[in-house]
């Protein structure tokens, strides 16, 4: 573990979420009229909601109500288990994995969204993803080194070692590669302290096909469709096929 070496971050990152446009109220369909009741009865039980309550409780944390901590896109990681877990770590570690640049981002995203749509044997559908962007500031192990075949049993081990080196140094997370984009730096983030406000970006259509995920739609981009139209084939590769 001493092996790997730390480097001190200062740029932007970038993931991709579910996107709705028109934006639709959360509880729309149960709350007959009346969301603003609904959802704050639904805020009572809420673990984001809770857990930005405890930390604006404590003396020692320096952030208020406004802070880009509290951001709902840069809370909820930290607030809420993923059950799949990370790269590195189970789901009992909450973090934010991010990509260093958008092509890694897309293909990483993209990966993802097949595996859930296959496990639940999807009917073709259209899925509207959007681009976050934030600004990440703060020390990281450096583990790009590693292969990225190594299994994830493997991954799993070497995590309960970063996580205690990670706190016994006050390190911000991890710099890692990933299988979907080996040439792709992406980041674990464990602190969300070093977050800056996340950012709207890009808007994506992924055109699922029953089977796979088989071609990507750029919205935000100029030109006709075949300039916007992206083969989720080619993401993976090293070549940069979103430079304008």
């Amino acid at each position: 573990m001493d092996d790997f070496d730390v480097k001190q971050i200062n740029g932007v990152f970038y993931v991709l979420i579910p996107s709705r446009f028109p934006p639709v109220p959360l509880y729309q369909r149960i709350a007959g009229g009346r969301d603003d009741q609904v959802a704050a009865v639904a805020d009572l039980h809420n673990p984001r909601v809770m857990e930005k309550q405890r930390l604006l409780g404590q003396g020692c944390v320096t952030a208020d109500d406004v802070s880009p901590r509290f951001q709902n896109w840069n809370h909820a990681p930290f607030a809420y288990s993923n059950p799949e877990g990370s790269w590195f770590f189970d789901r009992f570690v909450r973090c934010l994995e991010m990509s260093q640049d958008k092509q890694t981002a897309l293909a990483v995203s993209v990966a993802k969204r097949a595996l859930f749509l296959s496990r639940t044997a999807e009917a073709p559908i259209g899925l509207d993803m959007r681009m976050l962007s934030r600004k990440v500031s703060g020390a990281f192990l450096d583990l790009r080194a590693l292969p990225v075949e190594l299994c994830q049993s493997e991954r799993r081990k070497l995590g309960k070692l970063l996580w205690e080196r990670a706190k016994t140094e006050g390190l911000s997370g991890v710099l890692f590669r990933s299988f979907e984009r080996p040439s792709g730096t992406r980041i674990c983030v464990l602190d969300g302290n070093v977050l800056d406000r996340a950012i709207q970006g890009e808007h994506f259509r992924y055109s699922w096909d029953g089977e796979k995920v088989s071609s990507l739609y750029a919205f935000d981009n100029s030109g006709g469709d075949e300039d916007n139209s992206i083969d989720p084939r080619d993401l993976g590769q090293d070549e940069d096929i979103l430079a304008a």
